[in-house]
């Protein structure tokens, strides 16, 4: 049913970013239709929702004495399930999605086993239960388990209630085949009901963490949605296709190990629930400038310039309690201010004039590299003992952005211009672990474990050191 309320009949195809919905209708539709949101039912009785749609081409022709209307229309969402849906409803109690590296960031290695034991073990543990099979047992019979502790973890955050939990499917193949397959979801649950772009924000901010928590971009799959009114007597989950959904790294480089992440939820579940609670909770404030963390950090090993530059500037836009105090003006500077301008203001208003005045405006508010510095106090306080030097390293990549921001003359970008990865991964470095030491991380723990290549962090303390005499080389 389209938007002006003639009935069609077409087909959905859900490719992604490639999904077209081919319409046959009626009547043509408008010159600058406002499609917004087409309700349908599929063979199946389901019902479908195309939300935020937008008309790719429209074809209205005649084959004999009849006009044909055709109508290719791309949405932005889609939901299937038993009861339409309108993005704007404040409707969405609960959402569930997974990501590929969940196994990894949430690895629950007690919750699925082996036994090798003696008969009579085996059979007491078969004969407790409800088996419907008599069994004969050998002199070595093996058991695989799976624990039945479901929940991997349980926090309740700013944004809902958050959990982590196994979805087990089990195939018994008859004599040849055993096959358990185990697919680990998130699911938060919010104290009030939320309508989808109020959902789909809170997805990401989930998305920027463990995406930051396992090293590298995550995807969004398999999205589905609890809804406040979810019919009787069989409710149901909504199933949510987002066009543009994240996509994740999906080739075998910096896979993610276990051994290696930053929080383990696992191991230990109070520093992880810790940490998640305050990241959260600064979500808000913080958000602008993690959002160009991820930006720079989703393109994994391509380096240029401008991921360097952006790796910079996102400590620009930090909120201002998050880095140094503005500095207090002697008198002198104030008196030399004033004078100054004075003598601007009676100036023809040009972009120089106005860029000094500007410039006056902001001599108590810290630079950038002081903004950069402040956040590598944090590191140092925790983890300076194994990154030596990394004040250095970060004004010198500071430098670096001013050089192709500003155009700066003093400084020869030649010699560094092979450091560029090392300067760019410093940057974002200092940008996470800063955020993370702040929520509450361990970060002296981490610092103490050994650790091989398997996360962003870990790769960049790997070749530390070799790359720290190659920028004393390259300054010198």
């Amino acid at each position: 049913m389209a938007t002006d309320g003639q009935e069609a009949f077409g087909n959905l195809h859900l490719r992604g970013r490639s999904t077209t919905l081919h319409l046959n209708l009626k009547d043509a539709l408008p010159s600058r239709p406002e499609l917004g949101v087409i309700n349908g039912t599929l063979f199946d009785l389901r019902k479908v929702s195309c939300l935020e749609c937008i008309l790719l081409s429209a074809v209205n022709g005649w084959r004999g004495n009849e006009q044909y209307h055709h109508a290719d229309i791309f949405p932005n969402f889609v939901t299937i399930g038993r009861r339409h849906f309108t993005a704007d409803e404040p409707a969405i109690t609960a959402v569930r999605f997974t990501t590929q590296d969940l196994s990894v960031i949430f690895n629950d290695y007690h919750a699925f086993g082996y036994v090798s034991t003696s008969r009579e073990a085996i059979e007491s543990i078969v004969n407790n239960g409800e088996h419907p099979r008599d069994v004969e047992f050998g002199e070595h019979p093996e058991m695989f388990y799976f624990s039945g502790k479901n929940e991997i973890i349980a926090v309740d955050t700013p944004i809902g209630a958050f959990r982590v939990s196994h979805q087990l499917t089990l195939n018994v193949g008859g004599r040849r085949s055993l096959d358990i397959k185990n697919n680990l979801a998130i699911c938060l649950r919010y104290t009030d009901p939320v309508d989808l772009e109020t959902c789909i924000g809170r997805i990401m901010s989930i998305h920027r963490l463990l995406s930051l928590i396992a090293g590298r971009k995550q995807s969004i799959e398999s999205i589905s949605l609890d809804l406040v009114d979810d019919p009787k007597p069989n409710p149901g989950p909504l199933e949510l296709h987002w066009m543009h959904a994240p996509h994740g790294v999906r080739e075998k480089a910096n896979t993610p190990n276990s051994a290696d992440v930053s929080l383990d939820a696992v191991r230990r579940p109070d520093e992880f629930k810790r940490v998640l609670v305050d990241w959260l909770k600064r979500e808000p404030e913080w958000r602008t400038a993690r959002i160009r963390f991820a930006d720079c950090a989703s393109k994994g090993n391509s380096y240029n310039v401008d991921r360097l530059v952006a790796a910079a500037n996102m400590f620009d836009i930090l909120p201002e309690d998050a880095g140094p105090s503005a500095s207090r003006l002697s008198q002198d500077l104030v008196l030399a201010q004033q004078k100054c301008r004075k003598i601007f203001k009676q100036l023809t208003p040009g972009a120089e004039r106005d860029s000094m005045l500007g410039a006056l405006g902001r001599m108590h508010v810290p630079s950038l590299t002081k903004k950069v510095l402040h956040h590598v106090d944090v590191v140092n306080g925790k983890l300076g003992k194994w990154f030596p030097d990394l004040s250095m390293i970060a004004i010198t990549a500071v430098k670096c952005r001013n050089y192709f921001v500003h155009g700066s003359d003093d400084f020869d970008f030649p010699k560094l211009e092979p450091l560029v990865p090392f300067l760019t991964d410093a940057l974002e470095f200092v940008f996470a672990t800063s955020d993370l030491i702040t929520a509450g991380w361990d970060a002296d723990a981490w610092g103490n474990r050994h650790y091989s290549a398997g996360d962003s962090l870990t790769r960049f303390r790997w070749g530390y050191r070799e790359q720290i005499v190659r920028l004393k080389q390259a300054l010198s």
